[in-house]
């Protein structure tokens, strides 16, 4: 099976199910005849509006270019240059999938941990993603596990 464009969520707090995600977009680019696209999304915590005014007023601005320097590192080091970086605020489970339908994505990459216990009984983005994903879903996990 081709896809057209893949969306890679990631987590710039998470390196090592980051990394897995962007490695396994590459290999699946470089398997595929045609072109593929690619859109990395990092979807930021959502913050409440009470906290607005404990933060500086540039917070979200140096919040952004922070993810864009890891992102544009991690895109040279897995040869992934031509990847759009699309960043959100909100839920991760609904950014990822309003990013799949905004962007017609037909397949989503994400980097995940083997699932404990608590995460089996109360959920995981990962697994609310899997659940209720209307395109396929490729969980990536660290070679190491």
């Amino acid at each position: 099976m081709t896809f057209a464009t893949i969306l890679v969520a990631i987590d710039i707090n998470d390196p090592e199910h980051a990394r897995s995600a962007l490695e396994a977009a590459r290999s699946l680019k470089a398997s595929q005849a045609g072109a593929t696209k690619i859109n990395i999304l990092y979807v930021r915590y959502y913050l409440p509006v009470r906290y607005a005014e404990l933060l500086s007023g540039d917070f979200d601005t140096q919040e952004i270019e922070e993810a864009r320097r890891r992102i544009h590192d991690w895109k040279i080091e897995y040869g992934l240059e031509d990847a759009n970086f699309i960043t959100r605020r909100g839920t991760v489970r609904d950014e990822v999938f309003e990013e799949a339908r905004r962007s017609k994505a037909d397949l989503i990459i994400i980097g995940s941990h083997q699932p404990s216990l608590s995460s089996r009984m109360l959920g995981s983005n990962a697994s609310a993603i899997v659940r209720n994903s209307p395109i396929s879903v490729l969980i990536a996990r660290d070679k190491a596990v």
